[in-house]
């Protein structure tokens, strides 16, 4: 069921935008059509599936309109009447050309941003006409259309259902956000191939799930799994390991050794942190996978190996290779497939999902409430899925077989805080290293207040109706502002803690904006949605990646 959307927020407002109801992203595309400076336009056939969804975003039906509508009238509203409530408007026309016009004279100088949106409903053979015409362009070129016909991206993830090895893939890689359904389709397309793999993702989001469901759906190299972490040997081991050495040519070498390579022969090798390899190792792992053969440390001959390359590391290899610390030849051999597993804080949705997962793995009697998969959602998780079943493991460690409350996790965290800075009081003569825990510790608390404001706000200022949230709602939130606000003052009290000004400065200034919304704070929904600003998104992206890179530096993704 296809949309043809007109709207202010697209990136040509002049151009109409074809959506399809029916695709994965249905649930973005229900805040995109409903938000302001939208006008939708819908067949009747199609329109009695998801009036109900438009009905509880607050529009109301205006019933039939006559075949002769003066847009302007009809979707400008009259300024003595509630303007602010969104309207479903109803009507038929036989005039395919003049309804055209009408919209695209309307929509462009009439209609604003601002404005609440519309949804018009129109007969299936004007709609289907329309539909060919709005994927036209004046230039005779095709638009940009968001429909699982002529989206690539959607094609690839609309795997069928009935498919037993994505069902299986579902089960381990756990996740109903796009972006986890776009790694879990490329896991499933990667299992159908041959060829290297390359996975890349911070520290704890799965990398080595990816590797292994790979591995274990695979129809090709599946005699064995082999995974080696290439960080955790030295360079004068790790060549040893990956291509084996001749008697006598180490102290204490009293046999020949076969490498990894020769073991796997007709199986996988997982190359974990091959960011960390050397440059010397780079060249002799490019060899083995551009030519299929080794040579043993102290041979003279080289013999074929037939293996199955996965690898993995959480560094930016882009820039490495800028910087000339990773070989271009090397990253294109081993990237004909490239899956990126996505960071815990692009996909909070996830969240609650992946912790009951997590939590009834372990059989435990206790359950995890709303509140507390709320409060779960609202943490910014540096150290990702890992982290996040770490904190759940801990929950039982800690307190037994419960269920769980936030102030469980904040005594949990407030331990390990006071015990590694215990330790390094007393066991280290460097008191840069307290100064470093201590203002990574403030920087998280920092992303973690920003990511709550922000998923506080956003509902209220983003919801296209009046009177969705009442006085007291909007109390409760002008609290929790200024608790929010409260904690980034007590902060900010030590500048030196930021260790970059920068952030400092787009801290203090994020914080200043907020005082200003709470001192002239809004009695309607209409005058809050100016709160959450350009500027205060701006700097809420500028604080969060600036922490990110003075935590893990620009290198580390």
């Amino acid at each position: 069921m296809h949309i043809i959307l007109y709207s202010k927020n697209s990136e040509d407002p002049a151009k109409p935008v074809i959506v399809d109801w029916n695709s994965p992203e249905s649930r973005t595309i229900t805040k995109k059509i409903t938000c302001n400076g939208t006008i939708c336009l819908m067949s009747s056939s199609a329109s009695g599936t998801v009036k109900k969804i438009f009905e509880k975003n607050g529009y109301y039906d205006c019933g039939e309109k006559a075949k002769k509508i003066d847009l302007k009238r009809a979707l400008k509203f009259d300024e003595k009447k509630n303007r602010d409530r969104p309207k479903k408007l109803i009507f038929t026309t036989s005039s395919v050309g003049a309804l055209k016009r009408a919209i695209g004279t309307f929509f462009t100088k009439h209609y604003k941003t601002g404005d609440p949106p519309c949804l018009i409903i129109i007969p299936e053979e004007i709609h289907a006409d329309l539909l060919k015409d709005a994927v036209k362009l004046p230039s005779g070129k095709r638009s940009q259309q968001n429909t699982s016909e002529n989206d690539l991206l959607l094609q690839l993830i609309n795997i069928p259902s009935s498919d037993t090895r994505l069902k299986k893939i579902e089960e381990v890689f756990i996740g109903n956000s796009l972006k986890v359904k776009h790694t879990r389709a490329l896991i499933y397309r990667a299992s159908l191939t041959d060829s290297p793999v390359l996975i890349l993702g911070e520290s704890g989001t799965g990398k080595d799930v990816i590797a292994s469901q790979i591995f274990k759906y695979s129809s090709v190299y599946k005699k064995d799994f082999f995974r080696i972490n290439c960080s955790a040997l030295p360079e004068s081991l790790l060549e040893g390991e990956l291509f084996g050495y001749k008697k006598g040519i180490y102290t204490g070498a009293v046999t020949d050794k076969e490498g990894l390579f020769t073991i796997a022969e007709n199986g996988t090798i997982f190359l974990d942190e091959i960011g960390d390899l050397s440059l010397a190792s780079q060249v002799k792992i490019l060899h083995a996978v551009e030519k299929k053969e080794i040579r043993q440390i102290g041979s003279a001959r080289s013999k074929p190996v037939n293996v199955r390359i996965i690898a993995a590391t959480n560094r930016n290899l882009d820039a490495m290779m800028m910087q000339g610390t990773f070989r271009e030849d090397l990253y294109y051999r081993i990237s004909t497939f490239r899956i990126t597993s996505p960071p815990l804080r692009e996909h909070p949705e996830d969240i609650p999902l992946l912790a009951e997962a997590y939590w009834k793995r372990r059989l435990r009697k206790g359950t995890l409430s709303h509140e507390f998969l709320g409060y779960l959602k609202n943490y910014h998780w540096p150290g990702n899925v890992r982290e996040l079943n770490s904190i759940l493991n801990s929950l039982v460690d800690y307190f037994g077989d419960i269920s769980p409350t936030p102030a469980h996790v904040d005594a949990i965290r407030k331990s390990r805080q006071e015990t590694l800075v215990r330790s390094v009081k007393n066991g280290m003569d460097d008191p840069s290293q307290l100064l470093k825990i201590k203002s990574q510790s403030i920087l998280i608390s920092v992303q973690n207040i920003l990511r709550s404001l922000k998923i506080e706000i956003q509902p209220v200022v983003s919801h296209p109706a009046r009177g969705e949230f009442g006085r007291t709602d909007l109390e409760n939130l002008k609290e929790f502002i200024s608790q929010q606000i409260k904690i980034l003052n007590d902060l900010c009290l030590e500048p030196t803690y930021f260790k970059q000004w920068e952030i400092f400065e787009a801290t203090t200034h994020y914080r200043h904006i907020l005082e200003k919304a709470i001192e002239r704070w809004p009695a309607s929904n209409d005058t809050l949605k100016s709160i959450w600003t350009p500027e205060l998104r701006m700097l809420d992206e500028k604080i969060n990646q600036g922490i990110m890179e003075a935590i893990w530096g620009k290198i580390d993704m």
